[in-house]
């Protein structure tokens, strides 16, 4: 059987990704679906879905052919990255305070500088610049999500497109049934208690 490399350039966007998620504040964030788009300078663009619950999210992407796909569940403080092709997954502890990130919240927003309006896919946004560690970012802020649908820094450009509010079923953040649980590697050196 054809082993994975879970490090893989794609994957790794969408780990890059769910931590842009983390900038939404999860508690006000609408049930909704989407197709996304990162590009990163110097890298090929990745594409893929996203779904999101309350505080569930789930992305795909196509690496290679392959769909790769990581579910994240603050609730039961875990993120599983799946290979449908291979039914195995791979679970990770869900670690939020480990990110660098704030949640975008009202009180984000009062430290962020308000530089206009502007329509992003359809969505009635507004637009801000924040320094985070030395660096502008720009965030486009749909009025009626609360959530960014667009992201941008002196790196990439996150965006999301064709929106679709809705119900997500709940099946969409579970693990399929009669999928294998594959151990992370032990790194050199690491002890295993």
């Amino acid at each position: 059987m054809k082993r994975r490399s879970w490090g893989g350039g794609v994957f790794r966007a969408g780990i890059v990704l769910a931590v842009v998620m983390a900038l939404c504040d999860w508690s006000m964030a609408a049930e909704f679906s989407a197709d996304f788009s990162v590009k990163t300078r110097g890298e090929e663009e990745v594409l893929g879905k996203i779904h999101v619950k309350g505080n569930k999210l789930r992305q795909e992407v196509t690496e290679e052919g392959e769909i790769q796909i990581m579910i994240i569940r603050p609730d039961k403080n875990v993120t599983w990255m799946i290979t449908p092709e291979e039914k195995m997954y791979m679970e990770i502890p869900y670690e939020s305070e480990s990110q660098a990130v704030e949640p975008w919240s009202a009180e984000r927003e009062k430290e962020a500088k308000l530089i206009g309006e502007e329509s992003v896919n359809g969505h009635a946004t507004r637009k801000f610049e924040v320094l985070e560690d030395g660096e502008k970012v720009t965030y486009w802020i749909s009025k009626k999500l609360s959530f960014p649908v667009k992201i941008e820094d002196s790196e990439s450009i996150m965006e999301y497109k064709n929106i679709k509010e809705g119900a997500v079923p709940d099946s969409q953040f579970d693990i399929p049934a009669g999928y294998e649980k594959m151990t992370m590697p032990m790194m050199p050196g690491k002890s295993s208690n």
